[in-house]
Order: structure tokens, then C-alpha cells, then sequence
């Protein structure tokens, strides 16, 4: 009995002294009564109280087991605990930091794995120092399905090497809902290489829609006749946004537009990662002669809104555009449309104010920004600050509403012919045919992929040659 108590009996110098005044108790004091229980037996001649003291003594060193092996388990909790209880610390500390990265679900995203979560395996390449990378031109094979949370948001960052395409890299992602149907929510993260080694995409994010099942990401360029190359691609669940939209909600919860100061990068916007442009410590888009920068945005039918801007004259002569056009429940543009220039009085930010009301039949807007000049050939203005709000006429009154001139509104409808697309069209190819700038052509329909085209669509001819208008298919 005695080796039985010293072999629990040696307890380590980091255990707390309320654990070893419970060693002292569970196993000295049963030891004591123990010993005096022995004496008094010795003493014993009667057979009857032999039989009962034995009893006692079996009751107490069954007592003493149980509370040596209750003491065994206090100390292992306390022991295998603690470091559970540093990881918590740990985790809540990572937690409070807004830039931590909680989770990341890219399968293979440095592609060392060949085409493991990938398809299209024939797009692997392996450079001479033994990195493994991935090329693709205009298609959509390569791509890696998804299991991303519903209403949260990701960052996005990835390596690209500008290979043979004309034009950017690109990173898409587009969204299913439980039926397998696609989503009208999408992101379309371009990059404009700089030189000819491993560049860097800003980091993005992106926000998974509410109603999302699964998602999809794709790698590609715009050239059906290069490519470009890609690697490290990660897209983690992040809490940045968390923290700011919770700010963001506090300060202002009539507030449609998202990201509109562009602090975070293209969250919330389609376009090029490389137009968002940083100085002295703000951060704004910078575009020329374009319909690549865009956001989405759901409306009602009817409403008023308010729209606010800031913009500043860059190397363009033209004034600053945003255009904002509808698109009806089955994602078609309707002809309404509202434009809005800003010409410039001086070379710092000006302030844009107007109202747009959304006509009857539609429930999403689309606010393009971009310079007014097509001849431009690279000339450019910056945005800032966009924020577009619902309205009542009774507010409306209470605002004043002042532009100096600068800024005047066109309301119109788009008359346009209609095409249906047929096998083999192309959006340059229609462009041509119809006699239409292509530009035009992309900003007429609101193409969320003017290289995408299905077979079926109908897309609008917003001008052009009359002959050609005349031999467009009904609908």
C-alpha cells in the first residue's frame, strides 16, 4: 500500500500549491488513518470486530483510490490545459488584429501538386528552377471550384508573368445558388503587367453573395491568341471587412454604394486592380476612356437616389463621366439611361452632387466611371468618394444641391436596334458589322464579359448603320 502512495507521491515543481495540498491531503492523511487503523487491529480478539474494522479499512482505501485518481485527472487538465489556454490567448489576439487571415481554401494554389483541384492539366508549366506555374489565354478551363462561406468576404492575391497575350491578366469568380443557377453577382480582378518577370496583384477582396452555394474562380487573359501566367493564387476568409462594414454601418446605414472612397482596393467594384491609385495617404481610382470599372448595385423600381462624387482633372481635357444605366430583373439593359460630366475648374478635387431616378421597370443600376474622351489614347481623371443614397422629394427639399455650373446631367433612352448572337460572333466582330465603337458597344449592354458571349443572347445596337440595324433578328 505504502508503494502504492509513493508512486503518485511525485508531483512536478511547476504544479500550483492548491494541487499539492490536495496531494497532502488525498494521500498523507489516508496513510495516517491507515497506520492507526493497523495498530488498533492488532489489539483486536474478537473475530467480529476483526470482521468489521476490515471492512472500514477496505471502505477507506477505496476512498483514497478515488480521490488519488480525481487529483490525477486535476493534474493532467491542469498540465494538457495550459497550452490549450495560450492558444486561446493567442487566437484572441490574432483576432483583434483586423488584417489577420482566418482561413484560406484554394486547393494547390502553387500548382507543386500538378493539376490537383484544378482543370484543364495541360496548362501546367515548370520553369528551369523547378517552380510550377499555370498559363491560359481567353478561355474559361482553367478554373477550381469552391466551397466559400455565403455573406463573407475574402481577400484575393495572386503572382502573374506577363507571357504572350495582348491586354491584362485577369482573375474572375462567379457564384451558383443551391439549384446550380448562376448568380448576377460576379468580380473581374484585372492586372496590366509592368514588366516581363513575377509581379504581384494588389490584394482584393471580394464578398460572396448571400445566396451563394458555390463559387468558382477562373484564370485567364483577353487574348484568344497568347496567355499569361499565374501563381500562388490564394483566396482567404478575412476579417477586414468585417470591421469596417461595422463602421461603415454605424456612420451611415443609407449608404448603397460599397467601398466607395476605395480604401479597400476594388472591393465592391469590377475593374483593374492597378487603377486604384494611393497618395499621401488616400486612396482613389485613376481611368481613362473605359467601361472596365463599374459597380453593382440593387435599386427599386421608381426610387429616387442621390449621387455624390469627387474628381479631379488629370492629364484628360475632357471632363469626368459617370454613367449610370438599369438592367431589369432578367439582368437585360433597359434604354433609360442618366450621364453625368463634370468639366474642371481646377486642378484639385471637385465635388458632384445630382439625383437619378430609376425607372419603373428595373431593379439594378450599374455606375460606370471613366474620362469622357475616346480619343484620348491614355489620358485619364480621378474618383473618389462615391456614394449614391435613396431619396425622398421631401428630402430633396432640405438639400441644397450645387454644382457651379460645372456639372450637367443628360437623362436619356438608348434607341437601339436588337441582335440576337449567333455561333461564332464576337463583340469586335459585331462592332465592325454593325459599325458601332466597340466601347460603345460593351457600355450599351453592360457585358459583365465582353469576350463571353452565348449563343441566344440578345445585346443592343445603341447606333450605327441603318441597313445593318434593319437585319437584326426579334426577339
Amino acid at each position: 500500500m505504502d508503494d502504492f502512495f509513493l508512486s503518485y507521491g511525485k508531483l512536478s515543481p511547476k504544479v500550483p500549491d492548491w494541487i499539492k495540498g490536495f496531494k497532502s491531503f488525498v494521500i498523507n492523511k489516508p496513510k495516517s488513518i491507515l497506520y492507526k487503523i493497523q495498530a488498533k487491529l492488532r489489539g483486536y480478539k474478537n473475530k467480529e470486530g476483526l470482521r468489521i474494522r476490515k471492512l472500514k479499512l477496505a471502505l477507506v482505501v477505496f476512498i483514497s483510490l478515488v480521490l488519488v485518481v480525481a487529483l490525477a485527472y486535476l493534474i493532467g487538465i491542469y498540465l494538457d490545459g495550459g497550452s490549450e489556454k495560450n492558444a486561446s490567448k493567442v487566437s484572441e489576439k490574432a483576432a483583434e488584429n483586423k488584417n489577420t487571415v482566418l482561413e484560406a481554401v484554394i486547393l494547390n494554389d502553387d500548382f507543386e501538386k500538378g493539376s490537383l483541384g484544378w482543370r484543364n492539366p495541360e496548362a501546367i508549366q515548370k520553369e528551369d528552377n523547378g517552380n510550377h506555374y499555370i498559363i491560359n489565354n481567353c478561355s474559361w478551363e482553367v478554373c477550381q471550384e469552391m466551397n466559400l462561406l455565403p455573406h463573407t468576404t475574402y481577400a484575393v492575391s495572386a503572382n502573374t508573368k506577363k507571357g504572350t497575350a495582348q491586354g491584362p491578366a485577369r482573375i474572375a469568380f462567379s457564384f451558383l445558388d443551391i439549384n446550380g443557377v448562376k448568380l448576377p453577382q460576379f468580380y473581374d480582378i484585372k492586372y496590366t503587367h509592368t514588366g516581363g518577370g513575377w509581379e504581384k496583384i494588389p490584394r482584393q477582396f471580394i464578398m460572396v453573395p448571400k445566396n451563394a452555394a458555390t463559387a468558382w474562380i477562373y484564370l485567364l487573359s483577353e487574348d484568344p491568341k497568347g496567355y499569361h501566367c499565374f501563381d500562388n493564387i490564394t483566396v482567404t476568409r478575412t476579417s477586414e471587412i468585417g470591421d469596417r462594414k461595422a463602421t461603415e454601418m454605424n456612420a451611415d446605414q443609407n449608404e448603397l454604394m460599397i467601398n466607395g472612397d476605395f480604401e479597400m482596393g476594388l472591393y465592391g467594384w469590377i475593374g483593374m486592380a492597378d487603377r486604384i491609385k494611393y497618395e499621401n495617404g488616400n486612396r482613389f481610382l485613376r481611368n481613362g476612356y473605359n467601361w472596365e470599372t463599374f459597380q453593382i448595385i440593387d435599386v427599386n423600381p421608381g426610387q429616387k437616389y442621390l449621387i455624390t462624387a469627387e474628381t479631379r482633372k488629370g492629364t484628360s481635357s475632357k471632363p469626368a463621366r459617370i454613367k449610370v444605366v438599369f438592367l431589369n430583373q432578367d439582368e437585360k439593359r433597359v434604354p433609360e439611361f442618366f450621364n453625368i460630366l463634370h468639366s474642371f475648374d481646377t486642378t484639385g478635387w471637385e465635388n458632384v452632387t445630382e439625383v437619378i431616378q430609376a425607372p419603373s421597370s428595373v431593379n439594378q443600376l450599374r455606375v460606370y466611371l471613366l474620362a469622357d474622351d475616346p480619343e484620348g489614347n491614355g489620358t485619364y481623371c480621378d474618383f473618389d468618394s462615391i456614394s449614391l443614397k435613396a431619396v425622398t422629394d421631401e428630402e430633396l427639399k432640405k438639400k441644397l444641391i450645387k454644382n457651379s455650373g460645372l456639372t450637367r446631367m443628360i437623362n436619356g433612352s438608348q434607341k437601339s436596334g436588337q441582335y440576337v448572337v449567333k455561333e461564332g460572333d464576337t463583340v469586335s466582330g459585331l462592332a465592325r458589322q454593325f459599325n458601332i465603337p466597340e466601347q460603345e458597344l460593351i457600355s450599351a449592354n453592360a457585358f459583365s464579359d465582353p469576350g463571353r458571349l452565348e449563343i441566344g443572347q440578345i445585346i443592343y445596337l445603341p447606333q450605327g448603320n441603318t441597313q445593318s440595324l434593319n437585319q437584326t433578328v426579334a426577339p
